[in-house]
């Protein structure tokens, strides 16, 4: 299959959903402790009920796993597509987007048979949409992407993140951050793991690593990095599943020696 269609129908859904996004935001919002450093906005929740209600408009026997309501099986048994299961983080970068700060995006991905076919991220405020279908290039605004060139950690400029949670992967994220740090030419923390992705795949970041993240936040990232000719891993060097611990995706060039000075 192609997938023709399920990105068209992701593309045009995650543009409604991002405009819903700016409105709600403007007109009225709440914001709510989910858990201890993770913030949730009665957008988050309006959001994600807009993206689910249109996924089942067009793929009734589709599953859905989302950020704020968890696993949706497919409502239509006689349509039920058994292995497809779609990815949708309403908001990534709730944090930011409650305070204020422009770094947010809507992300929807299409996995069949566990294998991610369909990648889509909107960012808003910068009306940008960024798609990917496997087999087929990496796209921003319909145009092909590609990740960088940049051969060398030492002339890299990185993005990373940090768990949630203060226990010893905390302090192993802040040693690698300092680390590199140093030893590159400067580590970004933007707040949001799908457009961290995003800027790897089009070449605006050089390589990005993370621990302790969900499949909704990289399902439709680590597509556009792989089909923009990036590498991905997870950061022992492992194959990357989203279920999985930890995700390290790079250009490709500096992918091996950047998994080295990981090793901190």
């Amino acid at each position: 299959m192609s997938f023709h269609q399920e990105l068209r129908v992701a593309e045009s859904i995650a543009r409604q959903a991002g405009l819903h996004v700016l409105r709600e935001r403007a007109r009225h919002m709440e914001v709510s402790i989910k858990a201890p450093n993770d913030l949730v906005t009665n957008v988050d929740r309006s959001s994600e009920q807009l993206i689910t209600a249109a996924i089942r408009e067009h793929f009734p026997g589709d599953a859905i796993l989302g950020e704020e309501y968890g696993v949706t099986p497919g409502e239509d048994a006689s349509q039920n597509t058994g292995s497809r299961r779609w990815l949708i983080d309403p908001i990534d970068g709730t944090a930011n987007f409650a305070m204020g700060i422009p770094l947010y995006c809507v992300s929807i991905a299409l996995q069949v048979d566990g294998q991610t076919v369909v990648g889509v991220i909107y960012e808003p405020n910068r009306d940008e949409l960024f798609s990917a279908r496997r087999g087929m290039p990496a796209l921003l605004n319909g145009e092909p992407i590609d990740v960088s060139s940049c051969d060398r950690v030492a002339n890299a400029v990185l993005v990373t993140g940090f768990p949630s949670g203060r226990g010893e992967v905390f302090e192993r994220a802040i040693e690698q951050f300092v680390h590199l740090t140093r030893s590159s030419r400067g580590v970004r923390r933007l707040g949001s793991a799908a457009i961290d992705l995003a800027y790897v795949a089009c070449g605006r970041i050089d390589a990005f690593w993370e621990y302790g993240l969900s499949p909704w936040d990289t399902g439709a990232g680590y597509l556009l990095v792989e089909c923009a000719g990036g590498k991905i891993t997870d950061i022992e060097g492992a194959p990357y599943h989203v279920d999985g611990p930890s995700i390290l995706a790079s250009n490709g060039a500096l992918h091996h020696e950047l998994q080295n000075a990981l090793r901190v």
